[in-house]
């Protein structure tokens, strides 16, 4: 079976947090075995019974395992089935320890205490996978261990086995929530990061709030598309270098951006220098085409303000097509891309009144359905006035539509 995107990514992130284990690991083993060894040969005193051949055996045993893994992880493509082996050798080695380790304190219940804190230091260290299999595994392996190694090594039956128990059972409990919370947290961040591409962050949040999914499918909704589009781009473009063209064309879209989310449009898709936006979706509101025309005005009004960085000669001009009609509006694609658009005959007739803006030489063009749903509802104040223009027939229609330019006051 094809794995997803996702999948994969999972599978690659599950790979780079087993070595991040193996490498803690090692390090961990490492210091614990050099300190156990100077300690043996009494170049410092840090504990308070001193390591013996034994201790320096299983030290040594265990930094091997611990290497052994590393070198394996290093030079072999990683399976996912490898954490459940290296998880269950390190419980297995930690009870080797306590077993065979004369050094370790056993008397007056002692050692029950040991298996528990043993028993949650590899489950805490297991939290590094970020796996909630493993993670699961883990605590299945930690309440075997703890039983084991307190009946097993124990005084006789513990006194106090049933709290710690309970104990243990609430730090593993813990433990599980904290990895689902952070692959959940982890998840969201992509996705938002993801949305917010073509999505002000405000929209963003209301998306997650509403708990909408992306997932393939759309729906028929009211919208308000904006074409927009730079005049003689291509002849701009070929007096100037690849380089430059795109330093220009990323601080161009990255302002026009700005612009767009700032009215909480949604934008569609980048064309080159093309921008199509959409507003009324994923959110409907009262005010979905005044918002677009609003924002066509602000854009033009940055374009302005980026011409001014330029030679007079290389001045550009700016044409935008707005219109408002019933669309398919939704995620459009294959389970392993899909792109949040819209798609129908309005949409097309908002690219055409687009490209009247060069036939009628102005700004900003937009259509008799937008016009009414905008009227009575802006004024002087907004910065731009409106005006019937001609009724013409675009391409594919076979009956006038009236179009109106939007006149920009302070340009």
């Amino acid at each position: 079976m094809k794995k997803s995107i996702v999948d994969e990514i999972l599978i690659s992130r599950e790979m780079k947090n087993e070595k991040t284990v193996a490498i803690v690991r090692f390090v961990i083993f490492s210091i614990a075995s050099f300190l156990d060894y100077l300690s043996y040969f009494q170049l410092i005193n840090y504990t308070i019974v001193t390591p013996t051949f034994i201790t320096l055996l299983l030290d040594t045993a265990i930094l091997v395992f611990a290497g052994l893994v590393l070198l394996f992880l290093n030079n072999f493509p990683y399976k996912p089935y490898l954490k459940f082996f290296t998880i269950t050798l390190d419980y297995l080695i930690i009870g080797l320890m306590l077993y065979f380790d004369p050094t370790v304190q056993r008397g007056n219940g002692v050692i029950n205490f040991i298996a528990m804190i043993s028993a949650i230091f590899v489950y805490q260290f297991n939290l590094l996978r970020h796996s909630k299999i493993g993670t699961i595994y883990g605590a299945f392996l930690s309440f075997v261990f703890l039983f084991i190694v307190s009946i097993g090594l124990g005084e006789g039956y513990p006194i106090d086995f049933i709290p710690m128990i309970i104990g243990l059972g609430m730090i593993l409990a813990i433990g599980y929530v904290t990895t689902v919370s952070n692959i959940e947290m982890v998840k969201e961040a992509n996705a938002k990061q993801m949305m917010e591409r073509y999505l002000p962050s405000q929209l963003v949040g209301e998306f997650y709030k509403n708990n909408a999914q992306l997932e393939p499918g759309g729906e028929n909704k009211e919208v308000t598309i904006l074409f927009s589009d730079i005049r003689s781009f291509t002849k701009f473009s070929e007096q100037r270098s690849a380089e430059e063209v795109v330093l220009f064309l990323n601080e161009y879209l990255s302002r026009m951006t700005d612009v767009i989310f700032q009215f909480n449009g949604t934008i569609d898709k980048f064309i080159g220098d093309a921008i199509m936006t959409i507003f009324g979706a994923p959110f409907k509101a009262e005010d979905d085409a005044l918002r677009a025309v609003k924002s066509a005005v602000a854009m033009n009004h940055e374009l302005e303000k980026l011409n001014q960085k330029m030679q007079p000669q290389d001045k550009l001009y700016m044409g935008i097509g707005i219109h408002t009609g019933e669309a398919i509006v939704g995620n459009i694609g294959s389970d392993r891309r899909l792109d949040y658009t819209v798609i129908g005959d309005n949409v097309n007739l908002a690219s055409r009144i687009e490209g009247l803006t060069k036939h009628y030489n102005c700004a900003i063009l937009i259509s008799e359905t937008t016009y009414k749903q905008i009227e009575g509802k802006y004024s002087i104040d907004d910065g731009f006035e409106i005006r019937e223009i001609d009724k013409v027939i675009v391409k594919g229609k076979s009956k006038p539509i009236t179009v109106y330019e939007v006149v920009s006051l302070d340009i």
